[in-house]
């Protein structure tokens, strides 16, 4: 894909250059890390892919080589708010640099376009909707263009967590547009990504850097939620405890009626809310974002619409209302906290149900792609969704956890004993706010649940799917059988089916107990049994089942549970990419196939594709042998003998 950034190193005469138009510029003695690297190859011809986290400095890496280059530097860049707050930061810096967008009227769009053809221009920001059309890129070749750089790079790939189509264009547009040299930049990319974005702009033995994604100044944390109302209360919380002492927050929610039910909640709360989301006119959304710049104690409530290019150093608070759809989201929008190095909180809102808000935007995302593409979108979108939710479900260190995803291998958990050091709620039991923690509590039927500290009421989430109620039968089964005899984390092994020497001196590795939660993840089948028990379906270091946990059993009465389980327990792996466990490749693909075979399928019988096959059936069936029997087939859930000669017909080949 390309050959990893080396350090500093064999300087020539060019790098006093770089050095004093940094400091000319934006007034800086020293480059932030990564930063220097990144310039010196760009300055010196290099193609370059630079993956570097919000608050990174990223943009300043292709801003300062326009200044060097010879010729207009052409910005490719998603938002009109990102491009307008760019072009007032380097003018105002003395810089010359314009954008052209949708929102200005036509005679300042010529006037740009004319200082851009004259040269007069050092940097001119474009959306990548205009090289869709053949008149702006008449426009476009008649600049003397030096250097492209393409901002928001992961918005290219079906595996990103904002993939636009116009990005698509890009790689062709460079083309015709002479072929400079060019960089291509974004905050979060995993290994697929970064392999979509070097393909897609036909980057040629790039220098590709990933760095700085630690931001121990973070304090991340997870909390259960029970119902919607219970989110009122957490957010408030966290955010008056964040802002006592001034900054601002941010509040993500996944919908714009979400945003809007948040900000009213909020604000008889007594908070300073305001409103972002693409419901919104430009006018009123760059108003709201002047405001939040420069209120003190304002809270933003968004969808992702929010957050591209703002540059607000005291954010003490991002607190996800739903969770993000994906790790690389998660880590980009809890990255606009905190970034001016001091301490501040990241706090998700988890309820497994917020997953179908995710799921309805997979199932109606892709529009105007060829249904190949839009099948391998949605694979690619569920693969993600599957990584943030086990990220909350995570027992370990969340920093490791997050580090390990972007590909830091060696990344440690929390040191608590360096104050400057990482926190976690995992690794500090606490929300990392002074008049906020989360702790455990006996309520008076015993059990213990997750509390804040200021609230008696215990935190549940819903009454358990079907699936995820079997799941749930399967390890209250293997409590009775153990019979207090074996700890939680032995039992956890023996449910995911581990190998390891405390497992194979177990009586219980000889019962059905043994892997039969196999391929849920061993820190959710430990989370899953902390749950029963804060529930108080099970008691003790080494569990015995209590009489409701008994009641669950039998299905003779139902549980909520603050961390619900996962009801799939098909088999995965974990990825070099991550702690946090997806589908293996080979799975993916498979699905893929199955996919588009049932696209056809609807076709030629003129159905619905859920007609023809669920997803979640479509996974079943994945899941068989090849040559496997009716019989087989038949213990398939959602496979019975009206549906399964058809089923076969249509899938057996593929297995």
């Amino acid at each position: 894909m390309g050959a990893l950034l080396p350090g500093p190193g064999g300087v020539d005469s060019g790098v006093d250059r770089i050095a004093e138009t940094l400091k000319k510029y934006w007034g800086f003695d020293e480059f932030r890390p990564g930063q220097r690297s990144v310039v010196e190859a760009i300055v010196g011809g290099r193609q370059v892919l630079a993956v570097m986290p919000t608050g990174a400095g990223k943009s300043l890496c292709y801003q300062l080589p326009a200044l060097l280059l010879d010729g207009v530097t052409l910005v490719v860049s998603p938002l009109v708010a990102l491009m307008k707050d760019q072009v007032d930061s380097l003018r105002a810096r003395g810089v010359a640099a314009a954008c052209l967008n949708s929102s200005m009227d036509f005679e300042a769009q010529k006037a740009a376009m004319r200082q851009a053809k004259s040269g007069e221009l050092k940097l001119l920001y474009v959306a990548p909707e205009r090289f869709r059309f053949e008149g702006a890129m008449s426009q476009l070749r008649q600049v003397p263009i030096g250097f492209m750089a393409v901002d928001e790079a992961h918005c290219i790939s079906h595996w990103g967590h904002d993939f636009r189509p116009d990005y698509k264009n890009i790689g062709e547009a460079h083309k015709q547009l002479g072929s400079p040299r060019i960089a291509a930049f974004t905050a979060t990319a995993t290994a697929n990504v970064r392999s979509d974005i070097v393909s897609s702009l036909g980057l040629r033995d790039p220098i590709v850097t990933v760095a700085g994604f630690s931001r121990p100044n973070l304090h991340l944390s997870v909390v259960a939620i029970d119902k919607m109302k219970d989110k009122r209360l957490w957010a408030s919380k966290i955010l008056k405890s964040a802002l006592g002492d001034g900054g601002a927050g941010i509040v993500y929610c996944a919908t714009r009626k979400h945003c809007d039910e948040a900000a009213v909640q909020l604000a008889h709360e007594g908070l300073k809310v305001m409103v972002y989301h693409g419901g919104l006119d430009d006018e009123a959304r760059r108003n709201t974002q002047d405001r939040f710049a420069s209120t003190d104690g304002a809270v933003m409530i968004a969808t992702n619409a929010f957050g591209m290019g703002v540059d607000k150093a005291d954010v003490r608070a991002v607190v996800h209302w739903d969770f993000p759809g994906s790790v690389d989201a998660y880590y980009q929008e809890a990255g606009r906290a905190g970034r001016d190095g001091k301490r501040a909180a990241c706090v998700m809102l988890f309820t497994y149900a917020d997953q179908r808000i995710h799921e309805f935007f997979i199932d109606n995302g892709g529009e105007g792609l060829p249904p190949a593409a839009r099948v391998a979108r949605a694979e690619a979108e569920r693969t993600k969704l599957k990584a943030i939710t086990r990220w909350a479900y995570h027992e370990g260190c969340r920093h490791q956890a997050l580090l390990r995803y972007f590909g830091e291998s060696s990344a440690r958990a929390c040191d608590l004993s360096d104050p400057s050091g990482s926190r976690c709620d995992r690794c500090t039991g606490d929300l990392g706010l002074a008049r906020v923690s989360l702790t455990l509590a006996k309520t008076k039927a015993g059990r213990e649940v997750m509390r804040s500290d200021e609230d008696e009421r215990p935190l549940d989430v819903r009454e358990l799917n079907a699936e995820e109620a079997i799941v749930v039968q399967k390890a209250l089964s293997a409590v009775g059988r153990a019979a207090g005899k074996t700890d939680t984390k032995t039992l956890a092994k023996v449910l995911w089916g581990s190998k390891t020497r405390e497992v194979v001196g177990d009586p219980l590795m000889q019962s059905k107990s043994f892997g039969i939660l196999k391929g849920m993840p061993d820190g959710s089948v430990r989370a899953l049994l902390k749950s029963l028990s804060r529930a108080g379906c099970i008691r003790g270091a080494k569990p015995t089942l209590t009489d409701k946990g008994r009641e669950v059993m039998w299905g003779r009465q139902s549980v909520q549970l603050g961390m619900p389980p996962f009801a799939s327990t098909k088999a995965r792996r974990v990825t070099a990419e991550a702690d946090i466990e997806v589908e293996s490749t080979a799975d993916v693909a498979k699905l893929r196939e199955l996919k588009e075979r049932r696209m056809e399928v609807s076709k030629e019988r003129g159905v619905p594709a859920f007609v023809v096959a669920s997803n979640a059936l479509l996974e079943r069936i994945a899941g068989l042998r090849a040559g496997a029997s009716v019989h087989e087939w038949l213990e398939i859930k959602g496979v019975g003998e009206k549906n399964v000669e058809l089923l076969r017909d249509a899938f057996a080949d593929l297995i």
